[in-house]
C-alpha cells in the first residue's frame, strides 16, 4: 500500500486538544484533495488520521502510519503541519507505507523562513490575477513559517504633497503602524475610512496566515514621518527631516522620539494594534529611508538633524553618536516591550545598516527579544565584531537570500537559488528573509520547488528535485529537454553582471521599459514625455528625467565600467539566453503534444531577454551618450557615435519583441495592476506605452548626442534658469 491509498482509506480525523486553525486546515484540505471518506472526531471509524500541533522550539515535521494503516501527521509550527501534509499527500504519496512504520521525522533547514513580498506589503498587492489567499497556501506548503501582511487596504497612501512631489509615493509600502490605528495624539489626523480600510486588511491577511499555520507579522517604516497638518498644531514635537532632498518638494519629519508624549504615543499604536491582532509574532523595523528616521543619525538623507530635546549643538560626533544610539534603542525596546505584553514570543527584527557610526551603542542594547537585520543597506553589514556582540547577547540575525525576479516573473535559476540557500546555511544562518513568485501568477516556478525541497528535505540532492518536477511537469519524454532549458537560464542569471544601475527595485521607477533610449532625450517635447514623466521617479529638475547615469548629485558609471558591463551582459547573458529560447522554440514547432508548460516558459525566456537587452542598452546609453561628450578626438567621437546608433536600433527591435509579448496575452510575465499605473508598477495600458516608445525612438533616435549638465538649475514653468 503506498501512502497516498492510505490516505484515501482514511474514514475519521482526529485533531489535537485546543487544535489551532491549522489543524481544521489541513484537516479539509486532506478531505478535499486525498481522504474524501473521512468524518471528523468519528472515534469508532478506522483506519484514523491525527493531525497536531506540538509547539516545540526546534522546527520539524513527521509523517508516521502504524499496522493498522492510522496515519499520523505533526509538526512543531502550524505552517510545518500544513507543510508536511502536502508532501505526503503529493510527493511522498508513491512511497510504501512500510517506509513511515517508524514515523518519518525532518528537521526543517532554517527555524525562521519568513517571506517578505511586496504583494502582501507593497504596491504588488493589486497585481491583477494574483490570490492572495492562494499564495498564503503556497507558501506555506514550501515550508515558510512566518510572513509579513501589512499591505495597505486603501487604494493609495494618505501622505501627499506639493505638484511635482514625487515622495509620498514611498508610502505606499512598509506602513507604519498609524496607518493602522490611532493614538490619543493623533487623532483625526488620519481619514477614520482610510484607517478601518487598512485595518480591515491587515487583520483579513493575518487570519489567512493563521488558517494555514503562518505566523503573521509587519514589516514597518518606522518611526515615519507625520501629516504636514500635524506640526501646525505640535510643532515643538518635530524630530527628524528624514525626506531625501533630491526626491522631494515639501521637507517631511517625525516624532522627536526623547519627548515622553511621544513615547506614550508608540505605546498606545503597539497596544492597539496588538488588540487587533494579537497572534502577531514580530515586527520587522526597516528606517532611515522612506520617510522614517531617527533623529541624529549619520546616515539621514538631509544630515544629523533632530529636534530640542536629544542633545544640545556643539557637541563632538562620539557624543552625538552614543545620544543617537540610546535614542534608537529607545524605541526598539518600547516596541519590544509592548509586543510581549500580549505575546511573550514576540520579537523585533531591525536592520543595521543605517546606523554605521551608532551601531556599537545599538548592539549593546539588543537581544532579549530584539534581533539583528544583516541586509546591504546604505552603509553595508554589520562588521566580524557587532556579530560577535549579537551572538553574544542572545541576539538572532537574519538574512535575505533573493529567489526570483518582481520585474520579470517566473524565470528560471533553480541551481542559484539553492547556491543562496546552501551558502546561508553553511555559514550557519537559521534565520532567512525572502519573498516568492506567486503561482497564481507563474504555474511553473521551478525556484520556489526548489526553496521548499530545501527548507523541507534539506538533505535531498538538487538534481534529485529537478528530476522529480521535470517529469511531473513534462512527462518523461520532455522531462531531460526541460532540465537542460532550465540550466540554460541558470547561466543567464549567474553571469549577469552586479551593479548595473536602476537593475533590481529601481527598474520600475525609472520606467525603462516604457521610456524612449534616445540619444538626446531634452530634445522630445516634455508635453511628449508625460506619458511616461508622470510616474518617473524625478522631480522637475532631477537630470535623472534626460540622462540614465545620473540622480541629482549621483552618477552611477564611469564611461568604461558602462562599457564592461554592456561587454559582460552581451558575451555572458545574452548568447546563453538565446540558446535556450531556440531551443525552446524548436521544441514547440516540431514537436506533438508538447505539455503547456513548454509555451509558458518560452515566453519567460524572451521577456528575460527584454529584460536583459533594455539592462544593456541603458549601459550603452550610459557608455555611448557620456562617451560622446568626453571624447576630445574625432575617432573617438565617431566611435560613440556608432556606439549610439547601436544602441537604438537594438533597443528598438527589443521593444518590438516586448510588444508582441504583451500582444499576445498568453502569460503573466510580470505584475500588471488591476487598478492602474503607479509608480512601483504598470498598468492595462502598458501596451498603448511601448507603442509612444517605438514611436519616439523612430522620430528621435538619430539626435546627436547631448545631456545638458545645467539641468538640475532649471525653474519650473516660465522663470528662466539662473
Amino acid at each position: 500500500m503506498t501512502l497516498r491509498e492510505a490516505l484515501g482509506r482514511v474514514r475519521s480525523i482526529r485533531l489535537g486538544t485546543g487544535s489551532s486553525p491549522v489543524e481544521r486546515t489541513v484537516a479539509d484540505d486532506l478531505v478535499r484533495h486525498t481522504s474524501p471518506q473521512a468524518l471528523f472526531d468519528a472515534p469508532a471509524r478506522t483506519p484514523f488520521l491525527t493531525i497536531t500541533v506540538a509547539r516545540d522550539t526546534t522546527p520539524w515535521f513527521e509523517v508516521g502510519v502504524d499496522s493498522g494503516a492510522n496515519v499520523s501527521f505533526s509538526a512543531s509550527h502550524g505552517a510545518l503541519l500544513f507543510a508536511a501534509a502536502r508532501l505526503a499527500g503529493e510527493e511522498w504519496g508513491e512511497r510504501r507505507v512500510e517506509e513511515f512504520r517508524t514515523a518519518v521525522r525532518h528537521e526543517v533547514s532554517f527555524r525562521w523562513l519568513r517571506n517578505h513580498s511586496d504583494f502582501l506589503v507593497g504596491s504588488l498587492r493589486h497585481a491583477r490575477g494574483f490570490d492572495r489567499e492562494a499564495y498564503l497556501c503556497q507558501i506555506a506548503r514550501q515550508g515558510f513559517t512566518h510572513v509579513t501582511v501589512n499591505g495597505l487596504g486603501a487604494e493609495r497612501p494618505f501622505e501627499s504633497g506639493p505638484p511635482g512631489d514625487v515622495y509620498h509615493w514611498f508610502y505606499d509600502y512598509s506602513p507604519d503602524l498609524d496607518q493602522f490605528v490611532d493614538s490619543s495624539l493623533i487623532r483625526g489626523y488620519y481619514p477614520a475610512d482610510y484607517r478601518a480600510a487598512n485595518l480591515k486588511f491587515l487583520k483579513d491577511t493575518a487570519a489567512l496566515a493563521l488558517r494555514y499555520g503562518l505566523t503573521p507579522g509587519l514589516h514597518i517604516n518606522s518611526p515615519r514621518s507625520m501629516p504636514e497638518e500635524f506640526w501646525h498644531r505640535y510643532g515643538f514635537l518635530r524630530g527628524a527631516r528624514v525626506d531625501h532632498p533630491r526626491e522631494t518638494l515639501l521637507p517631511r519629519y517625525t516624532l522627536a522620539m526623547a519627548h515622553p508624549a511621544v513615547q506614550q504615543h508608540y505605546r498606545e499604536l503597539m497596544r492597539k494594534i496588538l488588540a487587533e491582532v494579537p497572534e502577531l509574532g514580530f515586527v520587522h523595523l526597516w528606517t532611515n529611508d522612506s520617510g522614517a528616521g531617527f533623529e541624529f543619525v549619520s546616515t539621514l538623507y538631509a544630515g544629523r538633524n533632530g529636534g530640542p530635546y536629544l542633545i544640545r549643538e556643539w557637541k563632538n560626533h562620539e557624543e552625538i553618536a552614543r545620544k543617537a544610539a540610546d535614542n534608537v534603542l529607545t524605541y526598539f525596546h518600547l516596541l519590544r516591550d509592548e509586543g510581549r505584553r500580549i505575546n511573550p514570543d514576540f520579537r523585533l527584527v531591525c536592520d543595521l545598516g543605517p546606523f554605521k557610526d551608532e551601531r556599537p551603542g545599538i548592539v549593546a542594547g539588543m537581544g532579549e527579544g530584539i534581533d539583528a537585520g544583516d541586509f546591504a543597506y546604505f552603509e553595508g553589514t554589520a562588521t566580524e565584531s557587532d556579530r560577535e556582540q549579537l551572538q553574544k547577547r542572545g541576539a538572532r540575525t537574519h538574512v535575505k537570500v533573493d529567489v526570483g525576479e518582481n520585474n520579470f516573473l517566473g524565470f528560471p535559476s533553480p541551481r542559484l537559488v539553492y547556491e543562496r540557500l546552501s551558502s546561508l546555511r553553511a555559514r550557519g544562518g537559521r534565520y532567512a528573509l525572502t519573498g516568492g513568485t506567486p503561482v497564481s501568477l507563474a504555474p511553473f516556478d521551478i525556484n520556489g520547488e526548489v526553496v521548499r525541497a530545501f527548507q523541507l528535505t534539506p538533505e535531498r540532492p538538487l538534481q534529485d528535485v529537478l528530476h522529480y518536477w521535470a517529469r511531473k511537469w513534462a512527462e518523461e519524454r520532455w522531462s531531460t529537454q526541460l532540465r537542460e532549458l532550465w540550466d540554460m537560464a541558470d547561466n543567464v542569471m549567474g553571469h549577469f553582471p552586479p551593479g548595473v544601475p536602476m537593475s533590481t527595485f529601481g527598474f520600475p521607477w525609472f520606467r525603462l521599459w516604457v521610456r524612449p533610449l534616445v540619444p538626446n532625450i531634452d530634445a522630445i517635447p516634455e508635453d511628449e514625455r508625460l506619458y511616461y514623466e508622470d510616474f518617473l521617479l524625478a522631480t522637475f529638475n532631477n537630470p535623472a528625467r534626460i540622462d540614465l547615469n545620473n540622480d541629482m548629485l549621483w552618477n552611477f558609471l564611469s564611461v568604461r565600467e558602462a562599457g564592461e558591463k554592456k561587454q559582460a551582459i552581451d558575451g555572458q547573458v545574452l548568447p546563453p539566453l538565446d540558446t535556450a529560447i531556440d531551443c525552446c522554440r524548436d521544441l514547440l514547432a516540431g514537436t506533438e503534444g508538447i505539455p503547456a508548460l513548454f509555451s509558458d516558459l518560452f515566453d519567460r525566456l524572451r521577456v528575460g531577454r527584454c529584460y536583459c537587452r533594455t539592462m544593456r542598452n541603458v549601459l550603452a546609453w550610459i557608455e555611448s551618450v557620456h562617451g560622446y561628450g568626453q571624447a576630445t578626438q574625432s575617432a573617438e567621437k565617431a566611435l560613440s557615435l556608432a556606439r549610439c546608433r547601436d544602441m537604438v536600433d537594438n533597443e528598438l527591435n527589443n521593444v518590438r519583441e516586448l510588444q508582441a509579448l504583451w500582444q499576445s496575452g498568453r502569460t503573466h510575465f510580470m505584475p500588471v495592476s488591476a487598478r492602474g499605473e503607479t509608480l512601483h508598477i504598470y498598468g492595462e495600458n502598458f501596451g498603448d506605452l511601448l507603442a509612444k516608445k517605438i514611436e519616439l525612438m523612430e522620430r528621435y533616435g538619430n539626435a546627436e548626442p547631448v545631456v545638458d549638465p545645467h539641468y538640475m538649475w532649471r525653474m519650473h514653468g516660465n522663470v528662466p534658469a539662473l
